[in-house]
């Protein structure tokens, strides 16, 4: 979305216009002095600082000469505002006719000088500080960080404008009126990307570019505003009305998501956004666009929205450092079960007191903080990974981490699915497994770490170094399998993510074993099969339970069809013999079919074609046969694919063969697709029907229709089988195998 160049571009602007506003923000203070027009004379109505006013002579009443050596009819607002808003020098006449001259300065008008310049001013250095560490310590590639920081600068130039424009600076006005309307849509802008980084579906307004006409106009409005003076109302009417609306519209989508989702980071960007906005939205905004009177002034009531762009700043950088809704959540806990003991010692206290001895008290005492430390454990126990962890469960997501594990079938698929998992879990991308045999003397200097520190690890042990966590994740004779976590002294895990780690660790050790000695019973079967020596006892057993299977297939097959159609001319022939009318012709054909059904049994168990010419010519040969009994049309695309597993061409033959039976006995289709692509080391097969399907649910319970076995072959060679079917709705299935020598 922003290139450097464009970065740089918007960040010099910004700096640029926040020096000018800032220059005109100090250069006259803001007195806000109300007046009315009598006899062609301006008079003071009534001043906002009553007690300057007081100081420095001004009474109702006076006329308003000069604002700064100027004469007050050369100011044309005047007829329109009625309002001195700033000012370094006036020239009042008293009502007996003094002159008064009244020196403005900022040291005499402190809360307007803290509240209407150097809070607008801090606030946007702070603005631009956040937004240049967002950009530089954080992932600059992810959009929604882009994003967040253009809401923030638009924010802070918004705020630091307000008191220009109250001056009726041309520039600041401008800046206000369109950021005014700008900033909800850079919020929108940033909820669409987020909402894309955590993978939720985004159905709402999809071209948000078309809607920044609307900040272009507001910018011209505002400058309509200062050289047309008497069309200022109907102006700010308009922005504050569609700034409303705008604003709505983000806080809307945020309460419908998570209506819909309920995740943590939706709850708390509501959070970020309702909280700090309603104070604008209910006490500013909306009296001021009914009954052009505001219950609180904007400069008070805006102090709340500055709230918006740092609550998102800390969701979104790393919650190592900005963990608030751990620490509101741990808290509030700990406020609310402080205040239930308080309150029971509290009562006690105040019944026992006059009527018990200072032993009966100091009994109540002891069995109440007993009391309390067996309740809060029961608490604690139920709710604590709830209460003390701003992720939710992490029960659940130790589960569905061991779960990842699991389908691991190397060690170093293991391991990189670990040091993945604990990268999501703990937000911490620096993570690496280093297999550690007492030589990486560099690793030891770069971690100020002894060898002697290494030896004393324990499995799952955790130590915190000055720049890492260390971890020990398995050990073996002469290695150790180490998972290092850099913080480089700014990240400290937490009790309970130390605990969830630990917990990994030890179900990591665990695998790694079984891992080992499933590693070395494939590289015993490798063995046996270059120095073909005599096969174990449990693989003899293993060979014949799946050759007995394969026989038990076989048998059942040929019982249903071809054993059924020869004891039917069984019957016919012993007619035969007492009924010479019986037609021969009809019984030879019988029984040539039936003998065509055998050879074609035994091609399907063991298909010649597909050794002597290949994959792709017993695809089409297949196919042919298809065709020749089905009443659907199949439309087939077979890429040639080079395979360097040498079972994959069986295995595809297997899939294919068994989806087209499939079809012919059960789809009731009109058409079926088939699609074989070649990818880098395997194939992609996509087959598609028509036909009356059935639930997901039906079909992998179903035997007969042999997706079990499909799913078996596929998983075997860590592929992946995607299944998508419904009553009436045909059936959808998605193969990909990416094999490799690697996988034998």
């Amino acid at each position: 979305m922003i290139n450097k160049k464009l970065w740089w571009g918007v960040l010099t602007l910004c700096i640029g216009l926040g020096v000018y506003l800032s220059i005109v923000d100090y250069k006259s203070p803001l007195i806000k002095i109300k007046i009315q027009q009598q006899d062609k004379l301006w008079v003071v109505e009534k001043p906002y600082y009553e007690q300057w006013a007081v100081e420095h002579g001004i009474d109702i009443g006076d006329i308003i000469l000069e604002i700064d050596n100027m004469d007050i009819s050369g100011y044309r607002l005047i007829s329109y505002d009625e309002f001195i808003r700033a000012a370094n020098e006036l020239t009042i006449k008293k009502q007996d006719g003094t002159i008064l001259q009244v020196e403005v300065l900022h040291r005499d008008l402190l809360m307007q000088f803290y509240l209407h310049v150097m809070l607008p001013i801090l606030y946007f250095v702070l603005s631009l500080g956040a937004t240049l560490y967002l950009y530089y310590k954080r992932q600059q590639n992810i959009e929604s960080i882009k994003w967040l920081i253009l809401f923030i600068l638009t924010v802070a130039l918004t705020y630091l404008s307000s008191n220009a424009s109250s001056k009726a600076d041309l520039i600041g006005r401008a800046i206000i009126s369109g950021g005014i309307l700008l900033s909800p849509l850079m919020l929108l802008q940033f909820l669409k990307s987020y909402y894309r980084y955590l993978h939720i579906k985004w159905p709402f307004i999809h071209q948000i570019e078309k809607l920044y006409i609307l900040p272009v106009i507001g910018a011209v409005l505002g400058c309509i505003e200062i050289l047309y003076p008497y069309t200022k109302d109907v102006i700010v009417i308009f922005l504050l009305a569609t700034s409303f609306i705008l604003f709505l519209f983000p806080l809307w989508v945020l309460l419908y998501s998570y209506y819909k989702k309920r995740t943590v980071q939706l709850r708390l960007l509501i959070l970020s956004v309702i909280l700090p906005f309603l104070p604008f939205l209910f006490l500013f905004v909306l009296p001021e666009v009914f009954w052009q009177q505001a219950i609180l002034e904007a400069e008070y009531s805006i102090l709340f929205v500055l709230l918006i762009p740092f609550c998102f700043m800390f969701l979104r950088v790393s919650e190592r450092l900005f963990d608030v809704h751990y620490y509101i959540t741990r808290t509030s806990y700990y406020l609310l079960v402080t205040s239930a003991l308080t309150i029971w010692l509290c009562v006690g206290l105040f019944f026992l007191m006059k009527n018990m001895p200072n032993g009966g008290v100091a009994v109540f005492l002891f069995i109440s903080i007993l009391l309390f430390f067996y309740v809060k454990e029961k608490v604690d126990a139920k709710y604590r990974d709830v209460l003390f962890t701003p992720k939710g469960n992490t029960i659940r997501q130790l589960s569905r981490a061991i779960d990842q594990m699991s389908a691991a079938y190397r060690v170093d698929e293991l391991l990189s699915i670990l040091k993945q998992e604990a990268a999501n879990h703990l937000e911490i991308k620096n993570i690496e497994v280093v297999n550690y045999d007492g030589k990486e003397q560099e690793m030891l200097d770069e971690y100020v770490m002894t060898d002697e520190q290494i030896q004393q690890l324990q499995a799952g042990e955790i130590v915190r170094l000055s720049d890492v966590y260390v971890a020990l994740i398995h050990q073996e004779a002469h290695m150790k399998r180490l998972l290092l976590i850099e913080h480089r002294g700014k990240i400290r895990l937490k009790d309970e993510e130390l605990l969830w780690l630990k917990l990994l660790l030890k179900y990591a050790e665990s695998a790694i074993e079984s891992l080992k000695k499933i590693e070395e019973l494939l590289r015993e079967l490798r063995s046996l099969k270059q120095t073909a020596e005599q096969e174990p006892v449990w693989l003899k057993k293993l060979v014949w339970l799946k050759i007995e299977q394969e026989k038990y297939y076989v048998a059942q097959e040929l019982h249903d069809t071809v054993l059924q159609n020869l004891t039917h001319l069984t019957r016919e022939m012993s007619l035969l013999v007492e009924d010479d009318a019986v037609p021969i012709r009809g019984l030879y054909q019988q029984m040539q079919n039936n003998v065509q059904d055998l050879r074609t049994y035994c091609e399907t168990l063991k298909p010649p074609v597909l050794d002597k010419l290949g994959l792709t010519a017993a695809l089409s040969q297949l196919v042919q046969q298809v065709n020749s009994k089905a009443k659907f049309k199949l439309y087939t695309t077979f890429e040639r694919v080079y395979l360097k597993h040498e079972q994959l061409p069986l295995v595809i033959y297997r899939i294919i063969q068994e989806l087209l039976n499939n079809a012919l006995k059960h789809s009731d289709a009109t058409k079926v697709t088939l699609s074989l692509q070649e990818l880098d080391e395997g194939f992609e097969l996509i087959y598609e029907d028509d036909g009356i399907g059935c639930t997901l649910e039906q079909m992998l319970q179903t035997d007969s229709l042999g997706i079990r076995g499909i799913r078996e072959r596929v998983e075997a060679f860590n592929g992946h089988c995607h299944i998508e079917t419904n009553i009436n709705e045909g059936v959808f299935i998605h193969i990909i195998i990416e094999g490799s020598e690697e996988d034998d």
